[in-house]
C-alpha cells in the first residue's frame, strides 16, 4: 500500500514550473523591457551590455542650411548578474488540516515578491537615465507635451507614464478634456493596470514611484537579463515539523536605450531649469 507522504505534497520541481510559469507576467513592466534569456547556461557572473547614447537635442536650422548630422554612438556598460531570493515556512500542520492551499499560497507569494524586487530594479535602472525634464509648475497638460517632445522623433511608439498615484490623479484633474479613460484604449493597453492615458502616453499608478517624479518610457528601453530560471528548495526541519521552501532568481535589469526613456520630476516652486543648460517650454528645463 502506497503512503502518502509530506514530502510528496512539496515538489520543488512542480512549485519551480508554477513560479517560473508566472513569473514573466506577473514582472510588472516587462512589456517595457526585452526580456534576454541568452544568459542561461553560459558561465560568469559580470556581463557586458550595449548602451545606445542619446545624440542630443534638435537644433534651429535656417533656411537652406544643412542639419547638423550626429554620431550615434554605442557605448557599452558592465553590471553584475544579481540573486533575488525569499522563503516561507509551513508548519505540518498548515499542510495537512486542509484550510486554504498553503503550498500554492507559498508558490503565488514567492512569485509575487519576486516580481516585485525585478519591478524596483527596472525602475532604478530608468532613474539613471541621463535625459531629465524639470518643470517648476504642478503636473499638468504642457508638462507632460514638453516632456515627450524631448523625444524629437515622429514616430507615434507606445508610450508609458509611470508615477505616483497622488501625482496621477493631479494629472487627470489638470488635463480635465485631454485625458483618455482606460477603457477607451481597448488592446493597445501596454502594461496592465493602465489608469489612463494623456497625449498618447498611458498612466500607470505606481507606489514605488516617489511623488513629484515621472518616468516617461517608450517600449524597448529596457533590458532584463535571466541568468537562470527560478530555483526552488526546500527543506526540513524534523524538530519542529516545519517545511522551509525558499526561492531564488537571477537576473540584472538595464537600461537598454536611454533615448526611449526620460525622467521627469516637478517641484512645485514655479519654475524649474535643468542642470545641463537646456531650456524646455513652459518654465521647465532638460537635462542631458
Amino acid at each position: 500500500m502506497a503512503i502518502t507522504k509530506l514530502q510528496n505534497m512539496v515538489d520543488p520541481q512542480v512549485l519551480a514550473d508554477m513560479i517560473s510559469a508566472e513569473l514573466e507576467n506577473a514582472i510588472r513592466f516587462s512589456p517595457l523591457a526585452r526580456v534576454d534569456r541568452t544568459l542561461v547556461g553560459r558561465p560568469g557572473s559580470t556581463i557586458t551590455v550595449p548602451k545606445f547614447e542619446y545624440i542630443g537635442d534638435a537644433d534651429d536650422v535656417a533656411e537652406g542650411e544643412a542639419i547638423d548630422l550626429a554620431l550615434l554612438e554605442t557605448a557599452t556598460e558592465d553590471f553584475t548578474i544579481k540573486k533575488a531570493g525569499k522563503g516561507v515556512e509551513i508548519t505540518d500542520e498548515a499542510i495537512l488540516s486542509g484550510l486554504g492551499d498553503p503550498i500554492g499560497e507559498a508558490a503565488r507569494q514567492l512569485t509575487m515578491s519576486i516580481a516585485n524586487k525585478v519591478d524596483n530594479d527596472v525602475l532604478a535602472a530608468l532613474d539613471t537615465t541621463s535625459l531629465v525634464y524639470s518643470a517648476g509648475t504642478a503636473w499638468d497638460l504642457d508638462t507632460i507635451s514638453n516632456a515627450i517632445d524631448i523625444f524629437n522623433d515622429e514616430d507615434d511608439e507606445p508610450m508609458v507614464l509611470i508615477m505616483n498615484p497622488k501625482d496621477a490623479a493631479q494629472l487627470r484633474k489638470a488635463v480635465a478634456g485631454d485625458w483618455e479613460r482606460a477603457s477607451d484604449l481597448g488592446d493597445d493597453i501596454i502594461v496592465r493596470g493602465t489608469y489612463g492615458a494623456v497625449l498618447g502616453a498611458q498612466v500607470i499608478r505606481s507606489r514605488k514611484v516617489p511623488e513629484g517624479t515621472a518616468y516617461l518610457v517608450k517600449e524597448g528601453a529596457l533590458a532584463i537579463y535571466m541568468k537562470r530560471n527560478v530555483e526552488i528548495e526546500n527543506d526540513r526541519d524534523i524538530v519542529r515539523k516545519t517545511t522551509v521552501i525558499t526561492a531564488d532568481q537571477h537576473y540584472g535589469a538595464h537600461l537598454y536605450d536611454e533615448s526611449k526613456a526620460i525622467k521627469i520630476t516637478v517641484t512645485g516652486n514655479g519654475g524649474g531649469t535643468g542642470n545641463g543648460g537646456g531650456t524646455g517650454n513652459g518654465g521647465g528645463g532638460v537635462e542631458g
